[in-house]
């Protein structure tokens, strides 16, 4: 639904080239999930479809976002969360023209604090595991290497943490200097 808030009217076979890009928008949608759920939003009534007749080539249907589905997605788009998980962040970010930049920066900023504390909670976790194995025990039964491994993983989650703040901050700045005319 906000691939055609903000593009208009999408045929199934754009909205799978889309979603199959290098760098999706998304996580990637297998194209056999389209179309069902094209009609399953039509038959709702969030899309509303029209056939296209083509000349030499099978006719095609596209869809636009309807004014119940604007309103559905609008709402889902601004409903309070406990938490937002990155699929959720980045939809509400994408959407911006559909919601605007205040709600958009207030989820951004929500989502920022929420991976602070993550990475708070990470590094606590990290200092409590190394704190547990006595540096006389590390050259014993592969103790030094364990410790290293579960190093390894938390600065992976630690980076990942650093890169949605980083993340958050630009969007946050874009947000800003957003002007709409």
């Amino acid at each position: 639904m906000s691939l055609l808030a903000t593009s208009g009217k999408l045929t199934g076979y754009e909205v799978a080239a889309i979603l199959r890009a290098p760098i999706p928008l998304i996580r990637p949608v297998k194209h056999s999930q389209i179309y069902p759920a094209l009609t399953a939003l039509e038959e709702a009534g969030d899309l509303a479809g029209q056939w296209v007749e083509q000349q030499g080539r099978p006719n095609k249907k596209e869809y636009r976002l309807s004014a119940q589905g604007q309103a559905r997605l609008t709402s889902w788009l601004l409903q309070p969360r406990e938490s937002l998980s990155e699929d959720e962040i980045v939809l509400i970010a994408y959407n911006i023209a559909l919601i605007g930049r205040d709600a958009v920066k207030a989820a951004l900023v929500q989502f920022r604090q929420q991976c602070e504390a993550e990475k708070r909670l990470l590094e606590e976790r990290w200092k409590s595991a190394a704190s547990a194995v006595p540096k006389s025990r590390l050259a014993e039964d592969g103790a030094g290497e364990r410790l290293i491994g579960v190093r390894t993983s938390y600065e992976f989650a630690l980076i990942e943490r650093d890169a949605r703040i980083a993340w958050c901050e630009g969007a946050i700045r874009r947000a800003e200097d957003v002007v709409f005319a």
